[in-house]
């Protein structure tokens, strides 16, 4: 028996067992995958993922193919990002973001796998990816379901734990690394590849109407000076995005990652210890400042007491992880990038901070069953309702950035 559900604004049938029966272009996809994994007979179990307010551009799908093949019994796991339709939101190039991760699970990460079997580097030194399939199409990002492996996110409200953020300020320096690695190693390829890579931010009447609708709610968690302050933050955030997002013309740039938060960090645990984490979705990458991806995972998943325990030791983590990983390639760091030159644009750009930590943190801090549906909803009045906690997060943040003069 079926039945026929609209999973945002795309016909999905949906069996009485609660499978999925995937749309064809997917289907196709999978069936290339069935034939080039080798199976003689199989059975295929589709399964939607709710995103819990982790994914807007995307209906989130499980597959798992099990059967035969001429090795004898053999399980494929797959994860899928399929591309919603009619999708509304116009502060982003959503096509764009498409072609920016299948160019990066299609080509790149084939690439960078590449360079580094060449170098010999350690599997505990390496920059972790996931294993993506060929079938990947324009609409649908096909990958291992590496949740079969007990892989998992820090919860969006969670103040990152050390461990996780250490092992992600180390895996973000290999993933910079790797993009000076190839400028040396293929410059006309970078040059036509990735220095071409723009923002697909459009800072527009949207996006404005964005950031005052997200004052509505942080503004509210602190009074007096402070709130007069930070709505005067507010009155020029768009100007502060487009000077440190979109202007680099002082930088020493590579390829960055754009969405390098908590939740698009995969994590792994041995018992209660985490031991590895992966990054995933690479649908904002663009052509710009390094220090902005450290900055952008640093305020969103920390708390003011995190902060000041930790922060300057994960400022030279990476910086020395940077270090480690290029001279596998014979790369001096300070030749490269020196450290003088990442201080000067961790600190001249560090309003970002504060800026991209506005922005999220009503989404991050409003409960599953609230999250709204942000890539069909109006951005200039989405409605959230945060959990108290926010409260102190944000309050955290004015106190540090007051302190850095930054407000």
């Amino acid at each position: 028996m079926e039945a026929t559900e609209k999973c945002c604004d795309t016909q999905f049938k949906v069996l009485s067992t609660g499978d999925y029966i995937l749309p064809p272009p997917l289907q196709a996809s999978i069936d290339k995958i069935v034939e080039k994994e080798g199976y003689i007979s199989h059975k295929t179990i589709n399964r939607s993922i709710s995103t819990s307010g982790g994914n807007f551009l995307a209906d989130l799908f499980e597959v798992d193919i099990k059967g035969k093949t001429a090795d004898g019994d053999k399980e494929t796991n797959i994860f899928i990002k399929n591309k919603m339709e009619d999708i509304a939101v116009t502060v982003l190039d959503v096509s764009e973001c498409y072609n920016l991760e299948n160019f990066f699970y299609g080509d790149l990460s084939k690439m960078y796998d590449d360079i580094q079997n060449k170098a010999n580097i350690p599997i505990e030194e390496r920059y972790n990816m996931v294993k993506s399939y060929d079938a990947t199409n324009p609409n649908a990002i096909i990958l291992e379901n590496l949740s079969k492996k007990g892989f998992t996110t820090v919860h969006r409200m969670e103040v990152a734990p050390l461990k996780f953020a250490q092992l992600s300020a180390q895996q973000l320096a290999r993933f910079h690394g790797l993009s000076w690695v190839l400028e040396k190693q293929n410059p006309d390829y970078f040059a036509k590849k990735i220095r071409t890579i723009k923002p697909t931010y459009k800072l527009n009447d949207d996006y404005q109407k964005f950031v005052d609708n997200m004052a509505t709610y942080t503004d509210k968690c602190v009074d007096g000076e402070k709130r007069v302050k930070l709505k005067k933050f507010g009155s020029r955030m768009m100007e502060a995005m487009q000077r440190n997002y979109f202007e680099n013309d002082d930088s020493r740039c590579c390829l960055c990652h754009g969405d390098y938060r908590a939740n698009n960090i995969l994590v792994k645990k041995d018992g209660e210890e985490i031991i590895e984490v992966i990054p995933v979705d690479y649908q904002l990458l663009y052509y710009g400042c390094p220090a902005l991806d450290f900055i952008y995972f640093i305020f969103p998943c920390t708390d003011q007491e995190f902060r000041r325990q930790h922060l300057d030791d994960l400022k030279d983590l990476y910086y020395e992880s940077l270090r480690k990983f290029l001279q596998y390639f014979n790369m001096d760091v300070e030749s490269v990038y020196p450290r003088d030159e990442f201080e000067r644009e961790y600190k001249k750009r560090l309003e970002y901070g504060l800026t991209i930590a506005l922005l999220l943190t009503p989404v991050l801090f409003t409960n599953d069953d609230d999250v709204p549906d942000i890539a069909h909803d109006d951005l200039g009045s989405i409605s959230v309702t945060p959990d108290l906690k926010m409260d102190e997060r944000i309050r955290g943040l004015v106190d540090d950035f007051e302190k850095w003069h930054i407000l």
